[in-house]
């Protein structure tokens, strides 16, 4: 059963901030595979440091599949 919440929500400022958070994902995504690209950076920072920068990737990822999804699913 799906609930009808078009009329609950403003789909425009839903669609603006998701959009935003999207960017923001992106951007997240971007800084992290960059560091992660830099042979010195990969080389010469702590493991933890390493590890938790691939953890960010992967969280920016995770938040981009699914800000797209719900942006797709808007109306």
């Amino acid at each position: 059963m799906e609930l009808d919440v078009s009329g609950a929500i403003d789909v425009g400022a839903e669609r603006r901030r998701l959009e935003k958070d999207l960017a923001a994902a992106r951007s997240e995504a971007g800084q992290a595979e960059r560091k992660l690209a830099n042979a010195d950076f990969t080389a010469k920072a702590p493991e933890q440091v390493v590890a938790k920068t691939r953890q960010r990737l992967e969280a920016a990822r995770s938040d981009i599949t699914r800000l797209s999804q719900r942006l797709a699913d808007l109306p």
